[in-house]
């Protein structure tokens, strides 16, 4: 029988959670500040602006089982490494809940027009169509999301902590 989850799963999985979704808001201001002076990409399409969706994710999301009577919250947990959990999902109890932001990315259309008849890629009208990207907002972007990240790592460790000094008594 698989060794049931730790108490303090439920923690780790949101901070962890937390990090994914800042280390997707991070990509997508990296990805829109290096691609601010392009034209097209390399499909031949004007290059579209990322920017992250998140919405909280509740227990909701999360299947639920009977068991003995009791309500479980069951979560797909990922395996990262082999000696982890032999099964991917594990009743955490019916007071756990793994919380924390879905992103997604989204590609928006903000376009700006730059006249430049010179240009390979200028229309008609000699105006060369450039994404949208504020790079002041895209640096506000990265800081916001290095620090929530940090946050996000905090929380891990300080987790990890408690657990290597309940190890100790």
């Amino acid at each position: 029988m698989p060794m049931a989850p730790p108490r303090f799963l439920p923690s780790m999985q949101t901070a962890s959670r937390g990090m994914r979704a800042q280390r997707r808001k991070l990509a997508a201001a990296t990805e829109n500040l290096a691609n601010t002076n392009t034209s097209r990409t390399a499909d031949g399409d004007p290059y579209a602006v990322k920017r992250v969706a998140q919405e909280e994710r509740s227990a909701e999301y999360a299947r639920l089982q009977r068991s003995q009577g009791d309500i479980r919250l069951e979560t797909e947990l990922e395996t990262t490494d082999s000696r982890h959990f032999e099964e991917p999902t594990q009743p955490l109890g019916r007071d756990a809940e793994v919380m924390g932001p879905e992103t997604e990315i989204e590609a928006v259309e903000e376009e700006r027009l730059e006249y430049d008849p010179s240009h390979p890629h200028a229309d008609e009208e000699g105006y060369v169509h450039y994404p949208d990207v504020n790079v002041a907002q895209e640096m506000a972007r990265m800081t916001s999301a290095n620090r929530a990240y940090e946050a996000n790592l905090t929380a891990v460790d300080a987790t990890k902590k408690m657990v290597r000094e309940t190890f100790k008594i």
